[in-house]
């Protein structure tokens, strides 16, 4: 819809007699009478500074005062203040909005629109007058003609008044409610040239039989001065002046009946106009809209107000809160004439009262926020995102790290979640109070939800949700409701004492910059006061430069320095002149002069801590005096820009350009006796000098008359202070873009890495040495975080290095201390920081071992892993690490390929070192230890693969010294144990694997230790064979003969197992306990364990009975060892003399020689544990376990 631009506002205010009709009158006055002052209109004038500081009246104590405030001015708001309408509506509407009608009027024929004045007295002519005084026609200038003479010719005009103008105008008076209203045409007018003013009002009519709302008056296109309208209700005033392009536009007025009408003459040309009735259907008469009576709503929120007053302060409220109804955007103009509807009827009603009984009444931006809590049900029971947490994968370089697939949260749908209502959170924040002029201010207020008057903030939709995912099956449900509330205290009170001047920038700059004004006004010097108080309160740089800015120009406007230099110290533009900026100190110049201004850019030079705009403003200034040939702005300058560079603040590598371009400009010898001692005073990093440096190098050649020695010693003192300044294992922050993963540390291997090329590409190698100084100095001394050890940090640089250096072999020199420290920080296996704070070893993976291999390369090789591997640096890690890392070695370094006798011996001496280091670490505790199918290795597959190890790795004679670590029994074990249990199952395992080998049982050391264990075994675990206790025939005849329950507990007699369980119902369990009393005498014991249900009978035989089949089982497993060991003669030789009794004690049979004694088979199984130490050199000659 087209709108034509808003008429301007001079209007005519008459006085009168509000209740008298159709009355003339005779004079015109301007503005308004008060007993008429509109309550909106007055806003502009409540200026508390202005009011006057009179006593308060002595007010008549109420003899029923309110008692309850904050509920019965609720109860008020809902009683008179809920009408959400206005009392009088207008729109005025382009030609090519609204339709031409094709006036026809009877006897004249059609009526040209716009209306010419031929036209207009042709209507005249025909029309009959109005007579409002002393019955004289020519005194009223105002025409009238009857509906039924009026027709249009264009049926589109009828369906835009029913369907376009009449529905908006039925929808601001608030009277489309449930029913669309219809428009009679009740007459046409047409006012002539006249000096007087009419007043009309048409009384409200409740009787039911009326349908009448109110009246709806279109005012048709044609050219006329004049006619001011005001409409007035219950104190409310809407002044409207459509005399302007009244020949281009048709104006509507719309208004309820007992809105008082007043009509100002029409000055020149004729204003013609159609006056319709709004009137309710017949259908829904009974729900006619109509005016609320405020007389009675308006009093009693007068009670509650003096009842206020008059209360106690104890028992008083601070203040009352009022939810208005309608949203209304926070902007620079918002006031109390923004709101509308039912808020402006109310603050149009208690603004007068406020006034009159001392309150102060505001308005307030609010934001609420509601948060729920979200769970859903997480369907990946199995998944790692069942546990709630992130993922865990296995680092590059060792170590596990969180982290989140970027679809993780994904998996659930958000339709899934289930808000939960029950633990909803609301806040509430205050992010705006203006006065009813629009004006912030600052107070603190301490508001909930629940202090909120005249309904709640979550009974309209929210303005803006949002869903957030907390981790994978929680959320929150975030919504924000953005609404206005109106607050109201008394004056002098606690809440108005802490009011103060908020916020006023936008306000303050948008009526600044909208003044035209040749000079201040004492309102604008008021309003520049205030701004300024808020710009040293209330610091927000983007605001500060645009109050700056407004105040500049209007400075600028009134040719008033003050206001200029004023505002700049408030605005605190001495220390950060980009609230200004270059160019703007420039027009300052040009507008003020340098007089004016050289005091504050002293200052400015002073004060601004910031080189960069220090150096900026001295630029445009140099500029300037050269352009304006000012010499003693030019002068000024050039002094300026070299006290600026020997008192250089704070600085950053965004300021290198200017920084190197000014000192080079005055030499090398400058940048480096001037520059560089503040720079290092700083205590800069790598992110400043690096290109900082390559600045100088690129503006090398334009250095006036410096020699080389000049510029490489700089360059040598820049890169040392970088060296300096560097973290010998610098850390860094890493961000997520998930709300829910909070920032973390990391290392940062590629500072150090960065420097170190620095130093080579500046041909500063040596300083790279110092670098590798002080990572080795800070491992040593616990100088890094625990969850990042040095390791990290080697294992990420040295392969980076070994790539960089190559083709350099320059550097090998200076590399090597660093890659002997990667061989050391790879096999340490402390989990303790020098510190006391525990760390994470290198796992010592493939990757890792390769890394270490490869550093090993560059110094070495052979002879420094000899070196660097000893048991001291190996301390802490287990036989199967140290395993893997001699089986690397093995791969990496195959012996044929050694050069020479020194590396193979290294490699010989190194290999039977880490050998035996594996087989002194090996945890034969293990062996003893219960073990579980798929988790662990049964203790015969872990020392055949020891025994696999040193047949591997070239090392099978260091065999024996790994068979003496097996024989002893671990603590906890006794021998007996550990024969049956460990060593006789390993001795086939062995077997097996001596013959892929083409070795057997006759070859040492494996001879000496078979001999051991079979001997041990008939030693230790062969008992003297038992006598039948109870005979076979005595067991099977046990129990009755017909019961299943005593047929189990016979064969349980016959068996080896010593218990048995029965669980049953008490009758059975008392059957087998006569039959086991019948006996009793063999030793056999029960009882009944009375948990669970039946309850169980337990049955143990005694040891004597389950002797004979334990002896017949461990001489099965005698039988076996001898086997093994070979045939008859076999065994007979690796026996020796020891035969015929082992023989005897295994097979329970005399042999037929006599028994040759045992002597001590219990030497070997005895002796004292291996314990790991410090690995010789080279192998000492084994001893041979013998037995006597």
């Amino acid at each position: 819809m087209e709108f034509l631009p808003p008429p301007p506002g001079d209007v005519i205010d008459i006085p009168g007699d509000a209740h008298d009709q159709d009355v003339q009158v005779t004079k015109q006055l301007p503005g308004t009478s008060t007993a008429e002052k509109n309550a909106l209109s007055d806003f502009e004038s409540d200026d508390e500074d202005e009011e006057e500081d009179d006593d308060e009246e002595e007010v008549k104590p109420l003899i029923a005062p309110s008692t309850d405030i904050k509920a019965d001015f609720e109860a008020a708001l809902e009683d008179g203040f809920d009408f959400d309408g206005v009392f009088a509506f207008s729109e005025r509407y382009g030609m090519g909005v609204a339709p031409n009608p094709c006036l026809k009027i009877n006897g004249l024929g059609t009526v040209g629109i716009p209306l010419s004045d031929r036209d207009a007295r042709a209507i005249i002519s025909a029309s009959k007058p109005v007579c409002v005084f002393n019955n004289d026609p020519k005194t009223s200038g105002r025409w009238e003609l009857a509906p039924e003479k009026v027709h249009f010719e264009n049926p589109a005009w009828t369906t835009w008044v029913q369907n376009t103008a009449g529905v908006a105008a039925s929808t601001a008076l608030a009277a489309y409610a449930s029913v669309k209203p219809s428009f009679t045409l009740k007459k046409l007018i047409i006012h002539e040239k006249n000096t007087l003013t009419t007043r009309h009002k048409e009384p409200t009519n409740l009787d039911e039989s009326n349908r009448k709302i109110g009246d709806f008056i279109v005012i048709l296109p044609g050219r006329f001065e004049g006619a001011q309208l005001q409409l007035s209700h219950a104190g409310q005033v809407k002044k409207l002046n459509f005399a302007h392009q009244s020949g281009l536009s048709t104006s509507v007025v719309a208004a309820y009946s007992g809105v008082e009408h007043t009509l100002a003459g029409v000055a020149s040309g004729y204003r013609l106009s159609l006056v319709y009735d709004i009137v309710q259907p017949m259908t829904h008469i009974g729900y006619r809209p109509t005016l609320p009576e405020m007389q009675g709503a308006t009093q009693k929120l007068q009670h509650i107000l003096r009842s206020w007053k008059q209360m106690d302060p104890e028992e008083a409220p601070e203040m009352l809160a009022c939810l208005l109804q309608h949203k209304y955007p926070k902007t620079q103009n918002f006031n109390a004439k923004s709101l509308t509807g039912s808020d402006a009827h109310l603050v149009s009603h208690l603004h007068p009262l406020a006034r009159e009984l001392k309150f102060r009444i505001y308005l307030a931006h609010v934001r609420v926020t509601v948060t729920t809590p979200s769970e859903a049900e997480d369907h990946d029971e199995y998944g790692y995102g069942g546990c709630g947490y992130g993922r865990r994968r296995f680092g590059r370089w060792g170590g596990y790290d969180d982290y989140y697939d970027e679809y993780d949260e994904e998996d659930i749908d958000e339709g899934e979640f289930v808000d939960d209502e029950d633990n909803r959170e609301e806040s509430l924040r205050v992010t705006q109070v203006v006065d009813l002029r629009g004006m912030p201010v600052s107070v603190h207020l301490d508001l909930e939800s629940d202090d909120l008057l005249n309904g709640s903030i979550t009974d309209q939709d929210p303005d803006q949700e949002k869903f957030e995912r907390l981790e994978r099956t929680s959320a929150q449900r975030i919504q924000f409701y953005h609404r206005t509330v109106l607050l109201i205290w008394p004056k002098d009170g606690d809440m108005d004492s802490g009011v103060s001047v908020g916020d006023i920038y936008d306000y303050a700059c948008h009526a600044l910059r909208s003044s035209l004004t040749v000079s201040p006004t004492d309102k604008e010097k008021k309003l520049i006061a205030r701004l300024l108080q808020c710009c040293q309160t209330h610091r927000n740089e983007a605001k500060l430069k645009s109050t700056v800015q407004v105040l500049r120009e209007s400075a600028d406007r009134w040719n008033e320095p003050q206001v200029l230099l004023q505002t700049l110290k408030a605005c605190g533009v001495d220390k950060n002149t980009d609230l200004m900026g270059p160019e703007s100190f420039v027009s300052a110049y040009q507008a003020f002069g340098w007089e004016v201004l050289k005091d504050f850019f002293e200052q400015a030079m002073a004060n601004d801590e910031s080189n960069a705009r220090r150096h900026a403003l001295l630029a445009r200034l140099t500029q300037m005096g050269a352009e304006e040939e000012d010499a003693e702005v030019s002068l000024w300058c050039r002094d300026q820009a070299d006290r600026a560079l020997r008192s250089l603040s704070k600085i950053d590598a965004t300021q290198i350009p200017w920084l190197v371009d000014l000192g080079l400009s005055r030499g090398g010898e400058f940048l480096r006796d001037v520059i560089f001692p503040q720079l290092r005073a700083q205590t800069l990093d790598k992110t400043f000098w690096i290109p900082f440096l390559q600045r100088i190098q690129l503006s090398i050649n334009t250095i006036p008359t410096t020699s080389p020695e000049v510029v490489n010693s700089l360059i040598l003192q820049c890169v040392t202070e970088t060296v300096r300044n560097l973290s010998a294992f610098p850390t860094k922050t890493l961000t997520s873009s998930y709300s829910y993963i909070s920032a973390r540390e990391d290392k940062s291997s590629d500072a150090i890495l960065e420097v170190i090329k620095f130093c080579v590409e500046t041909r500063n190698e040596p300083l790279c040495g110092e670098i590798f100084n002080k990572m080795r100095d800070g491992a040593r001394r616990g100088v890094y975080s625990p969850s990042f050890p040095p390791w990290l940090y080697y294992a990420e640089l040295s392969p980076s290095l070994i790539h960089y250096t190559q083709g350099k072999p320059a550097l090998d020199a200076v590399l090597q201390p660093f890659f002997v420290d990667v061989v050391d920080s790879m096999i340490s296996a402390a989990r303790q920081s020098p510190l006391g704070k525990a760390i994470t070893p290198c796992p010592l993976t493939d990757a890792h071992k390769s890394i270490m291999v490869n550093a090993a390369r560059k110094v070495g090789g052979i002879t420094i892993l000899k070196e660097r591997l000893t048991a001291a640096t190996l301390k802490g890690h287990d036989s199967s690490t140290i395993q893997a890392l001699v089986l690397t070695i093995v791969r990496e370094f195959p012996r044929q390929q050694l050069q020479g006798g020194v590396q193979q011996q290294a490699y010989n001496d190194l290999i039977i070192a880490l050998v035996r280091l594996a087989i002194d670490t090996f945890d034969t505790s293990s062996l003893s230890k219960p073990t579980y199918p798929y988790y662990n290795a049964n203790p015969a597959d872990k020392m055949i693969g020891m025994i696999k190890f040193c047949f591997a790795v070239g090392a099978k004679n260091q065999c024996q010294r790994l068979l003496l670590r097996f024989v002893p029994p671990p603590n906890g074990s006794t021998v007996g144990q550990h024969v049956s249990k460990v060593l006789a199952p390993f001795m086939s395992v062995l077997r097996q694997y001596l013959l892929s080998k083409r070795l057997d049982f006759q070859t040492e050391p494996y001879k000496m230790f078979a001999a051991a264990v079979v001997k041990a075994f008939a030693e230790q675990v062969m008992v003297q064979k038992p006598t039948e206790v109870v005979p076979a025939a005595q067991r099977q005849a046990a129990g009755c003969q017909g019961c299943a329950e005593c047929r189990e507990l016979r064969a349980f007699f016959v068996s080896d197992a010593p218990t048995i369980r029965f669980s049953r119902v008490q009758g059975i369990r008392t059957h087998l306990e006569r039959e086991l009393q019948k006996i009793r005498y063999w030793g056999v014991k029960w009882e009944t364990i009375r948990s669970g249900s039946p309850h169980t009978l337990l049955v143990t035989k005694p040891p004597s009975m389950t002797a004979v089949g334990l002896w017949t089982a461990n001489s099965k497993a005698g039988k076996a060892l001898l086997q093994d060991l070979g045939d008859v003669a076999t065994q007979a030789r690796i026996l020796g003399p020891a035969y015929p009794t082992v023989y005897a004690r295994i097979h329970g049979e005399v042999a037929a020689a006599g028994p040759v004694p045992l002597a001590n088979a219990n030497q070997i199984l005895n002796a004292p544990k291996r314990v790991a130490t410090c690995v010789p050199a080279a192998p000492s000659v084994p001893k041979k376990p013998r037995l006597s």
